[in-house]
């Protein structure tokens, strides 16, 4: 098990790749994205990013590598419009959490709303019954919203989740879904951490280098 704990979303990529390099077991997919390649697994993630609002939110990659970064800001508003705010999908697509999250968010926040943030209701849920079927079931399963001290908690679970390319987009994205429900709110609090729980955060085999180079000074 790995619990990370840092306070911007950089920080939190950083290490959480360095612990699934360190720490993580290896091994072959069969059924799954990437069938055939080697997969670093941690066999249960626990990260607290305590003020995921720090700009930028993209993480950065230095230049000597050559490597452009896994996302970016305009990626980070793309994503979380067409993929977790709306419910639009393209042709081609199975699903999107916008599909899930949109038809909850008004009611989460009403939840949070009528209660003052005093409740533990404001859980919205991305699947159904049916989602086991596809090819690829959705990674993210859980977003619960909760008022702790005053602040916005977001509490996330994925049931899989890629750490190089998949994190910093997923979590950018969440926290400005995040902001925009402080925008709907009608009582005083203040913007709050991120906690994601996974019990299959992986790095795959072929960013297996990138993550070596970045964590070079650490060995």
């Amino acid at each position: 098990m790995a619990f990370i704990q840092e306070r911007t979303i950089e920080q939190a990529w950083r290490m959480t790749l360095w612990a699934c390099a360190r720490y993580g077991y290896s091994y072959r997919v069969e059924k799954g994205s990437y069938e055939g390649q080697l997969r670093k697994q941690l066999n249960h993630l626990v990260v607290l990013i305590e003020e995921p609002y720090t700009r930028p939110l993209a993480v950065s990659l230095p230049e000597n590598l050559g490597i452009p970064a896994p996302t970016s800001e305009e990626k980070i508003q793309t994503y979380f419009y067409e993929y977790l705010a709306t419910d639009t999908k393209e042709e081609k697509e199975d699903y999107t959490y916008g599909q899930y999250i949109s038809l909850q968010l008004p009611r989460v926040i009403e939840l949070l709303n009528r209660s003052r943030g005093n409740t533990n209701q404001a859980c919205m849920t991305i699947g159904d019954q049916n989602s086991i079927n596809l090819d690829d079931p959705p990674c993210l399963r859980v977003v619960d919203l909760k008022v702790v001290d005053g602040k916005l908690q977001m509490s996330l679970f994925f049931r899989s989740w890629d750490i190089f390319v998949g994190f910093p987009e997923n979590i950018g994205g969440l926290q400005l879904l995040k902001e925009y429900i402080l925008m709907h709110l009608d009582f005083p609090v203040e913007d709050g951490p991120i906690i994601a729980y996974s019990s299959g955060a992986h790095i795959y085999e072929q960013y297996f280098p990138i993550v070596n180079m970045l964590n070079a000074h650490k060995c």
